[in-house]
Parts: structure tokens; sequence; C-alpha cells
């Protein structure tokens, strides 16, 4: 049922405005599915989209269509369902949303009606899960296998050394390597086993040479918000995630990146804002409100742009050798846990998270974001159903008013609208948009 206080994001640039034109392949999936007996898997983030590519297999992302059902308002159709099944509310709304999605289809025969793609997800041939960001992935593929469908599971395990110990010691990292290239291997052998293809590795190098030229681009794009007035906000990004996520080394991925990061740069070259008045400059934590991403429209009306999201950011480029396609992957996922090592961060780096999926905590990235995109302010987006990107709020929102740097910390969902309200939350946005003024102007923070 349509939420009449949600409502859609508008985009600024020209090239997330034709996604769908410029991405062919993701979102025409549907018709390749059709017209073809290949198998489907379901797959989490985590598992390395060049590998999927390498296997040509078709491939379907839970977590991903959590966030279309959120969009198009069907999602709490489903996780009604779920939670009708026995499942908690407290559960990740992704998860709640695949099964009650299932439940339907298990009951059906068929995709069920509501669904927002034509046909729904594709009926599973495999799963492939991973142990990345947060637990309830573990069980969510395994519950999957044992009620819905009788089919194979594989979970990746990407593991890199917790914050207090020594990454350069080679004994350390020997340790992680072994069980990065070993982890890799398991997910290797699966899919060889469940598809009957052998993986061809100079394909595999080919498409890891186009995944980073993609991922070049984006990067460079996300630098360029460093510029006064922003010329990208989070409507934008949160739309062009997809490639960066799910689609790496497509030839359609460094096409979209490289037009994006054209793009991008003239409008800092016309000194082109995402606002006229550019009055404030925010960084947001946590998942968006995908069933109501027109509140970045909202903020920006009010003359605010969020210049950085601490969610689905790569970070850092790595230059690794290709010459070994699957060793690159292995050096990749190091490096970035290398980097976030070093940076500090206590909370999440044994799972190789880059430290941008929660609030930073104990991480010197924090300071370092405010002095390069020059943030004025933080939006914490409290994501009841995600707690991975929600702890360490408290925390981060004490060191950003040490550097005088108000936030506000407000609770809601990323698929679920049951706990959006509309005025309560503007009225909110409204008063820590005064604290801003105050810290301006050296006043004190105000708590929110």
């Amino acid at each position: 049922m349509t939420q009449s206080e949600m409502s859609r994001a508008k985009r600024h640039l020209e090239t997330t405005k034709k996604m769908k034109e410029m991405l062919p392949r993701f979102f025409m999936r549907m018709m390749e599915r059709k017209f073809s007996n290949e198998p489907v898997a379901w797959c989490m983030v985590g598992i390395p989209p060049e590998l999927l590519k390498a296997f040509d297999l078709l491939f379907e992302w839970p977590e991903n269509f959590g966030t279309m059902c959120a969009s198009r308002q069907v999602a709490p159709y489903f996780i009604e369902v779920a939670e009708n099944d026995g499942y908690s509310p407290e559960l990740c709304s992704y998860v709640t949303n695949t099964m009650g999605y299932c439940r339907l289809f298990k009951e059906k025969g068929e995709a069920p009606e509501e669904s927002p793609l034509p046909g729904g997800m594709g009926t599973p041939a495999m799963l492939l899960g991973s142990g990345f960001v947060c637990e309830p992935r573990w069980k969510w593929f395994q519950s999957i296998a044992t009620r819905f469908f009788d089919i194979p599971v594989y979970s990746t395990d990407p593991l890199a050394p917790p914050w207090d110990v020594d990454p350069h010691d080679p004994r350390i990292e020997e340790h992680y390597l072994t069980l990065l290239r070993e982890d890799l291997a398991g997910q290797i052998e699966f899919m060889e086993k469940q598809t009957g293809k052998k993986l061809d590795l100079d394909n595999l190098r080919e498409i890891m040479e186009r995944s980073h030229q993609a991922l070049t681009y984006w990067r460079d794009t996300l630098a360029l918000r460093r510029a006064i007035p922003s010329p990208m906000g989070s409507t934008d990004y949160f739309h062009a995630i997809i490639p960066q996520m799910y689609l790496v080394g497509d030839e359609d991925a460094v096409v979209f990146y490289r037009e994006m990061y054209e793009e991008v740069r003239d409008r800092v070259e016309r000194k082109m804002g995402v606002v006229e008045d550019e009055k404030y400059r925010l960084i947001w934590f946590g998942l968006p409100p995908w069933f109501n991403m027109g509140i970045f429209n909202y903020l920006e009306s009010l003359g605010a742009v969020v210049a950085y999201e601490s969610t689905y950011n790569v970070g850092d480029y790595f230059e690794v050798d290709l010459s070994d396609p699957l060793e690159a992957i292995v050096r990749r996922t190091w490096q970035r846990a290398l980097k976030m090592h070093e940076y500090g961060s206590e909370t999440m780096p044994e799972l190789c998270n880059p430290a941008v999926f929660g609030g930073f905590s104990g991480s010197s990235l924090l300071e370092e974001l405010v002095d390069q995109y020059s943030l004025n302010g933080a939006l914490m987006h409290l994501t009841r159903s995600c707690r991975a990107v929600s702890f360490g709020e408290v925390h981060t929102k004490n060191r950003l008013a040490k550097i005088n740097v108000p936030s506000l910390i407000f609770e809601s969902d990323m698929a679920d609208p049951r706990l959006w309200s509309d005025a309560q939350i503007k009225t909110r946005l409204h008063a820590f948009l005064e604290t801003m003024d105050k810290a301006k102007q050296g006043g004190q923070i105000n708590e929110l």
C-alpha cells in the first residue's frame, strides 16, 4: 500500500537519470532468464562479481531486491508475511523481505504478483552467501535452502586481522592470506561443480582489468565531491552504487562510471552545485530509507547537501598485479583490510570491512573526511533492523562534538517504513539545522 508521506528521489545527474539505458545487462536480466535454461544464483554482497561474470552466471541479489521492494512500497507486505511465519521484526528487513517473498513463492508456485520485477527473482539453482558485514547472513541462505528451495549453499568467510594485532608481522600476514586464498578456492570449486564449467583465468584477467577501470572512475568521481559547492548528492550516489556492487567487470560499468566522472568533473569546473545556496555539508551514516529517498531532496530544499556517505563506499583504489587474477582478488581484499587497520578502526576490520559500513568507531578516518570534504554536520540513520551499520553512532557523535561538528541520530529502517514518521523526522531535521547554524557561529552544540 502506498504511503502518502513517502516520495521518490529526484536525481541531479544526467548519467544516473538514464541508468536503465546505460546498464541493460542489469535491468534486462529478467528477459535473459525468460529465454535461457542457464542456472540462476542468488548472491550476497561479498561475493566477487568478477567471478560471477567469469562463470557467465545469471544472478540475483536479494539485498538489492529488498531495496526495490522498499522503493515500490511492497516491502511491508513481504515483511509482514515473514513475521506471521515466525520471523522477528528485529531481524534485518532485507532478510524478512526475502523470507516473505519466498513463502509466497512456495505457496503460489510462482513469483508473487506484488513483486516489483515482472516474474520476481528468478528461481535459484544455488545460493552464494557471505559472512561479510553482519551475522544474520549466515542463517539467511541456510533458511532459504532448508525451508523453500532444496538447493546447495556456499558461504564465504573473508576474515582479516582484528585491530589489536600487527598485520605486518609476516606470520600474521601469511596466515590471513592463506585463509583468503582457501576461501576463494572454495567459491571457485563450488561454482565449477554447480555450473559444470571450468574457470578461465585469461577471461577472469580481462574482467578484472575492466573492473579496476570502473572502480578507478568511481573513486575519482567521489573525490570530486570535495568541491564547494558539492556537484553530487545522495540521490545520485545511492542510485549509482549498482555497478560497483554487482557489475564491476562489465564494459557497461566502465562506460557508466566514465560518463559519470566526466559529468561531475564538468559540474565542478562550472561550479555547479546540487543546491543553489549551499549552507550545510553533511555526512550520512547508515543505510538510506529506500522507501523515501525524497528525504534527501527535502534536505536540499533547505540548503543542505550530503557530500559523503559511510555506506557502500569502496574507499581507496589499490593497484594489484593482474597476471594472476585470483591472487589479485586476494591482495585487493588484503590491502583494503590493511588500510583500515592503519586508520585504527576497532569495529569489524576482521570482516575485511573497509570501515565504511559503520560509524568509524576508533578510526582516524573520521577526522580526515571532515577535513577533506569540508563537512559541518552529520546525519546518523539508526537503522533499526541493521545493527551492523548502526553501532558506534553515539561514540562517533561524541567525537564529532569535540571538533564542533553537530550530529543528529534518528531512528527508522532501510526497507520497512512502519517506523517512519515524516512530520516528526522533518521537525528534528529543522532543529538540527538550527544547531548547525549555532555551531558555525561558535555556539555550543545542543544534543538532539
